[in-house]
């Protein structure tokens, strides 16, 4: 299978999944409990090159979210394909009219995820093969986001009824050890870049 159609069979898998949804829209109007609210699409962000994920709002202000998702990385990003799954938490603490059905909203969240990798090196528990300290466990890791979303809202009559386009800065506890120990690394070598988008499918829980 060629590598460029991963990331599109991945949100192909993503809409089927929610595709007896996606026929009944024009008449039921709410949610079943675990349809998720919005499909999240995500490239970079430290666990996984490209990433696709189910978000729940958490309460009616939309102040608090949930993200459970994939990450892939191909051979061409790293020695070995890399596998992640995640749950990320995600706080709004504030929400900007911009008018014309724009909004502009900070975000902040933390994540935990598993990695899966075929080069040995992603552990849970040290190997006997190493001595004590050598290596820390890194199939877990807990990340930290911070960044900024622009909303559109289209209609609400429509399948997708809003789009989320975002920008956020994200780190990891191994990357902040790598601060912590080695001189060479700088606070500004942790945090790398993560772009995404969110389909909204349904505003009220």
């Amino acid at each position: 299978m060629p590598k460029k159609l991963i990331p599109i069979l991945l949100f192909l898998l993503m809409m089927c999944a929610v595709a007896p949804v996606v026929a009944q829209d024009t008449i039921i109007r709410y949610k079943r409990v675990l349809t998720p609210n919005y499909i999240n699409l995500q490239y970079a962000g430290n666990y996984g090159a490209f990433i696709a994920g189910a978000g729940y709002y958490l309460n009616r202000a939309h102040t608090l979210e949930l993200v459970a998702g994939y990450g892939f990385t191909t051979k061409q990003k790293a020695d070995k394909r890399i596998h992640n799954v995640f749950a990320k938490g995600i706080v709004v603490p504030a929400t900007f009219d911009l008018q014309k059905g724009w909004m502009l909203a900070p975000v902040m969240g933390i994540a935990i995820s598993r990695q899966f990798s075929g080069a040995g090196n992603t552990f849970v528990t040290l190997p006997k093969t190493f001595p004590d300290g050598y290596y820390a466990p890194n199939a877990f890791r807990v990340h930290l986001n911070m960044g900024v979303r622009v909303r559109k809202h289209i209609k609400d009559y429509t399948f997708i009824k809003a789009i989320e386009f975002y920008a956020e800065t994200t780190t990891n506890d191994l990357y902040v050890s790598y601060l912590i120990k080695s001189k060479e690394v700088q606070f500004r070598n942790i945090f790398s870049l993560a772009l995404g988008i969110n389909l909204i499918m349904f505003e009220k829980n």
